[in-house]
């Protein structure tokens, strides 16, 4: 029987996760499954997905009261469900960043009318710090049929740190960003749009800015670069998480960093997302924990260098001095140091650059892991 899958992912394009919903319901169909997407209404929808793209998570976002969001989201499941099961569909894929009561309730009303579950654990970090519910963590994933891992780092805490059994887990790799870079965009372009000149060497932050995210080792870092090399200038772009920019802008003034610093501390719109790598020479991710990472694979889609910490997370994905730069994590001067090597050799960037490229057009191609996809609702399914 041909596989049919719900993908509930409410967040869409409110959080940017709207690409990966879109390119995964595409190497779906490509795989020979029928999908259907369940998001928010936030999320951009042309009509020429070839998938259908059904929008019941209505208002569950903005400065209303929680509790009358609270009730849209259930509503909106109450929506998307039932009616994916009329429809045909016999597996419903959630996504979860945290597990609370919302999360909870979707995996059990899924149960209730007769989906079997797969959940794609985006971010584990919750299960051991506390940011997600224990009980409805325990509860929702137990209930799932199948779990996915987007590396093998986050399996072996699903694993250790949840209890999941070895045989219910598939590590199943983020994919690419290939299909979002646009032909029209070029460097000379970028570079011109943020006033950047031939001479100036451009350090990228891009993301969302977490504690965790380690932008503070980067500022402290940069300040050491840039004494040996007054060519390099930073561009951080980004929305702050439930805090401020205020520690951050204490640490440019005590470096005397303003004047070679370039904030756009906001949310970044997708249109505008190419400039930001376009116009970089190295972006880095300074991350000191993190399971998966979408910027640095946005980033080498853009065929961008990468400068990442040494987590378990980013060595997965980058070879150091191949396809991309490496350095200890949480440490500014070796950040400062690896900086310079980057641009030591002439030329040597821009070739770690394309090998990286070419790493996320073979390992994280979505045709592959479309098929993947599949097999694991399969499995979910025997």
């Amino acid at each position: 029987m041909k596989v049919s899958v719900a993908v509930i992912e409410p967040v869409g394009g409110h959080g940017g996760m709207h690409f990966y919903d879109l390119a995964l319901c595409r190497s779906i169909v490509k795989a020979s499954a029928d999908a259907t997407l369940f998001t928010c209404d936030e999320t951009p929808v042309t009509g020429a997905e070839g998938f259908p793209v059904r929008l019941p998570y209505r208002g569950i976002y903005g400065r209303g009261l929680a509790w009358v969001r609270g009730l849209r989201y259930v509503a909106g499941s109450f929506r998307a469900l039932p009616g994916a099961r009329l429809s045909g569909h016999r597996v419903a894929h959630f996504h979860f960043f945290h597990v609370g009561a919302l999360e909870w309730f979707n995996v059990m009303l899924a149960r209730l009318v007769g989906l079997r579950v797969v959940i794609t654990a985006h971010d584990v970090d919750g299960f051991n710090k506390g940011s997600s519910k224990p009980w409805f963590t325990r509860s929702a994933y137990g209930m799932a049929s199948r779990v996915i891992a987007h590396s093998q780092v986050a399996r072996r805490e699903l694993v250790e740190g949840l209890g999941l059994p070895e045989d219910k887990l598939d590590v199943i790799l983020h994919g690419n960003y290939i299909d979002k870079v646009p032909a029209a965009v070029t460097r000379d372009m970028a570079r011109a749009h943020f006033g950047f000149s031939p001479a100036q060497r451009v350090l990228l932050f891009f993301g969302h800015i977490k504690d965790v995210k380690g932008l503070d080792v980067l500022l402290r870092g940069f300040a050491l670069a840039r004494a040996a090399d007054p060519s390099l200038h930073l561009l951080i772009a980004g929305q702050v998480w439930k805090s401020d920019f205020s520690r951050y802008d204490e640490l440019i003034a005590q470096h005397g960093l303003a004047p070679h610093c370039t904030l756009h501390i906001r949310y970044i719109e997708d249109a505008e997302a190419p400039y930001f790598y376009l116009c970089a020479d190295l972006v880095v991710l300074p991350y000191l924990r993190i399971y998966q990472s979408g910027v640095v694979l946005e980033a080498m889609s853009h065929g961008s260098a990468v400068l990442v910490s040494d987590i378990p997370g980013m060595l997965e994905v980058i070879d150091d001095d191949r396809t991309g730069f490496v350095f200890k994590s949480g440490d500014p001067a070796h950040l400062a140091q690896r900086i310079a090597e980057a641009f030591a050799v002439p030329g040597h960037s821009g070739r770690v650059a394309r090998a990286g490229l070419r790493a996320v057009q073979e390992r994280n191609d979505w045709s592959r892991l479309g098929e993947q996809s599949v097999a694991c609702y399969r499995r979910a399914l025997g």
